[in-house]
C-alpha cells in the first residue's frame, strides 16, 4: 500500500525513479543511508550490516548506511565493483528548515568520473569515453575530469571499427558510454568479453545529435564557431564530444571549467599500435597480472610527479611518427643528458611539485580543501627556480617549455600567506585553517574569543572594588550565560543597576549591561570567526577559478 509511505520515503523513491541505474546515497544527518535493493547490493559489496527501517509499509525497508565523512572510500569501492552512485544531499540546513529538509542529487559518481584523488592512481589517467557511429564510420571522445584532458577523434571506412577498438585499448577508459549501434556491436567484441575494456553502457539516442553537440561545445569553449577546434566536416567527432559533455553535465551537475581545450587527434598522429602489440610488448601492463611491475613503463619511469608519469605512459602507447617532432624531443633529451647538474637540479625541484593538473581539477570541481590549497601554493613556489634552471638550456623544446611557465607569484603569495601550514585541519567546520596575520578582522575575533577569560576576570575584580563585596564572583551557565553571584549576607550592598536574574538558597544572581556586552562579544566571536574563515576560503576558491 503506497498510501502509507512516510513523506521522506516517498521522496527517496521519487529520486530512485529518476536514477534507476544508481545506488542512491541518501543523506540523513551525519550518514548516507541506502534502502531496499540498493541496501542489499551495497551491504554485500561493502560488508556492511543490513538493518531495517519503518517506512509506512508492512515490512521494514532493508537499510544500511555509512558516515558522511568517510563516504569517499565507500563510493570508490562501489564504483570499482561496477556500480554508479548518486549522492543525494541535504540542500538546506536542517536547523532552519521548515518541514522536511530539501534534498537533491548533487552528483553521480561513475567509474570514469571519480574525483576523489585518494582513490585514483597518480600515474594513470582516469578517462570516461563516449563512442558514436554507424557502419560507415565512428567517433570517440574521452576526458579525464580530474586533470582537464579532453580529446576526440573520428574514423571512416570499413576498418573504422578496428581503429576504434585500437584507440580504446590505447586510451584504456574506465568507463565507455555508447550510442545504440555500437552498444549492440560491443556485446560480441572479444576485448569486452575478456574484460580488457569495460562493458559499454547504452546512452540515450537523443543526446547524439549534431546541433545539440555543436551548441554544447560552443558553450564549453565560449566560442561562436568550432573552427580551429574540430576540423570541418568531422561531424561525428562533434556529436561524440558533445554527448560526452552532456553526460558530464548529468553526472557532475556543474560546468567543468578545467575542460578548457579539446585536442582533435588525427588518424596518423602517432604510431598505430594494435591491442596485441601493446599487450605483448608489455608497454604499460604486464601480461601476467596486468600490473605495472616489469613493464617498459616501470623500467623507464623516473618521473618526479604524477603528471610526468601519466605523460610518459601516454608517450609509450602512442610513439611519435613525425621525424621533425622526434628530432626536437631527442635534442632536448641530449641536452639534459649532457647537463648533469641542471638535470639533477630540475629533478630535485620537481619532486616538491604536487600534482598540479589534479589540483586544478579539484578547483574546477569545487572540492578543494585547505590542504590542497597549501599543496598548490607550495608547488607554485617552485616555479621561479624551475624557470631559472631552464633558462640556461638552449634547445628549442626546452625553450618552449620554459616560455610556457607563467608567473603565478601573486596567487602563490596569497595561498602561502592565507593557509595555516603548521597543522592544517582536514575539515572546514571547526575553522583554524586560515593563518594568523592574513585578515585583521579574523585576528581580532580570535583574540576576543581567546581573551574571554581575561575580560571576565577584569569585570569581576572591578565589580568587587566598586561594591565592596569581597566574595562577588562572575560565573557562567548554559541557560543564563554569564551572571554575577552575590551571597545573601552581602545583599544590601548590591547597586541599583544590577538586574536580578535568579534566586538560589544562599545567593542572588544578577546581570549587568557591561556583562551582557562582554558575553555577546565572547560567544559571538568564535561563531563569527568560523564563518569568516569560510568566507575567506570561498574568496580564495573564486580567485583560483
Amino acid at each position: 500500500n503506497g498510501m502509507a509511505l512516510s513523506p521522506m520515503m516517498k521522496h527517496y523513491l521519487s529520486i530512485k525513479e529518476e536514477y534507476p541505474d544508481c545506488i542512491i546515497f541518501y543523506r540523513l544527518g551525519d550518514f548516507y543511508e541506502m534502502f531496499f535493493e540498493d541496501a542489499k547490493t551495497a551491504s554485500a559489496i561493502l560488508e556492511l550490516t543490513l538493518t531495517g527501517r519503518d517506512c509506512g509499509l508492512e515490512e521494514r525497508a532493508p537499510m544500511c548506511g555509512v558516515p558522511h565523512h568517510a563516504a569517499d572510500t565507500y563510493i570508490a569501492k562501489l564504483v570499482a565493483a561496477g556500480q554508479k552512485v548518486a549522492i543525494c544531499e541535504q540542500l538546506e540546513d536542517a536547523a532552519t528548515a521548515k518541514g522536511m529538509v530539501e534534498r537533491g542529487v548533487i552528483r553521480v559518481v561513475t567509474a570514469g568520473t571519480v574525483t576523489d584523488v585518494s582513490q585514483l592512481d597518480e600515474k594513470t589517467s582516469n578517462y570516461v569515453a563516449v563512442v558514436y557511429g554507424d557502419e560507415k564510420g565512428v567517433s570517440l571522445s574521452w576526458a579525464d575530469i580530474t586533470t582537464g584532458e579532453f580529446a576526440v577523434t573520428e574514423f571512416a571506412g570499413e576498418d573504422s571499427l578496428s581503429f576504434l577498438i585500437e584507440t580504446l585499448t590505447r586510451v584504456q577508459p574506465a568507463e565507455i558510454i555508447a550510442s545504440g549501434y555500437l552498444y549492440k556491436i560491443s556485446q560480441d567484441l572479444p576485448v569486452v568479453k575478456h574484460g580488457l575494456l569495460p562493458a559499454f553502457q547504452l546512452y540515450r539516442e537523443s543526446q547524439f545529435q549534431y546541433a545539440k553537440g555543436e551548441a554544447r561545445l560552443k558553450k564549453q569553449f565560449n566560442v561562436l564557431s568550432l573552427l580551429g577546434l574540430i576540423p570541418e566536416g568531422k561531424n561525428r567527432a562533434v556529436i561524440a564530444a558533445g554527448a560526452l559533455l552532456l553526460y558530464l553535465d548529468e553526472t557532475q551537475k556543474h560546468q567543468l571549467q578545467n575542460l578548457s581545450e579539446i585536442v582533435f587527434e588525427e588518424k596518423n598522429s602517432g604510431l598505430a599500435l594494435d591491442y596485441n602489440a601493446i599487450r605483448n610488448l608489455e608497454l604499460v601492463r604486464s601480461m601476467r597480472d596486468g600490473k605495472r611491475y616489469g613493464t617498459l613503463f616501470w623500467l623507464l619511469d623516473r618521473t618526479k610527479t604524477g603528471m610526468g608519469a601519466r605523460m610518459l605512459a601516454n608517450w609509450l602507447v602512442k610513439p611519435l611518427v613525425s621525424r621533425e617532432k622526434i628530432q626536437l624531443r631527442l635534442d632536448g633529451v641530449e641536452e639534459l643528458t649532457k647537463s648533469t647538474l641542471i638535470r639533477q637540479g630540475l629533478a630535485e625541484l620537481l619532486s616538491s611539485v604536487r600534482d598540479l593538473s589534479r589540483l586544478a581539477g579539484r578547483v574546477s570541481n569545487n572540492n578543494i580543501t585547505p590542504r590542497d590549497a597549501l599543496a598548490l601554493g607550495a608547488s607554485l613556489q617552485v616555479l621561479p627556480s624551475l624557470r631559472f634552471q631552464l633558462s640556461t638550456l638552449q634547445t628549442a623544446i626546452m625553450e618552449k617549455i620554459n616560455a610556457s611557465i607563467c608567473d603565478l607569484s601573486e596567487l602563490e603569495h596569497m595561498l602561502t600567506s592565507a593557509i595555516e601550514w603548521k597543522n592544517t585541519p582536514v575539515l572546514l567546520k571547526d575553522g583554524g585553517y586560515i593563518a594568523d596575520g592574513f585578515n585583521a578582522e579574523l585576528d581580532e575575533l580570535r583574540k576576543i574569543a581567546k581573551s574571554g577569560v581575561d575580560i571576565i576576570n577584569e569585570i569581576e575584580l572591578a565589580e568587587r572594588e566598586k561594591t565592596g563585596i569581597k566574595n562577588l564572583k562572575v560565573a557562567y551557565n548554559r541557560v543564563f550565560g554569564y551572571y554575577i553571584e552575590v551571597t545573601n549576607s552581602y545583599k544590601e550592598l548590591v547597586p541599583y543597576h544590577y538586574v536580578r536574574k535568579q534566586t538560589t538558597v544562599n545567593s542572588e544572581r544578577y546581570i549587568t549591561e557591561e556583562l551582557k556586552v562582554a558575553e555577546e562579544k565572547i560567544l559571538g566571536a568564535k561563531e563569527k570567526s568560523i564563518a569568516l574563515e569560510a568566507k575567506i576560503f570561498d574568496e580564495i576558491k573564486q580567485a583560483l577559478t
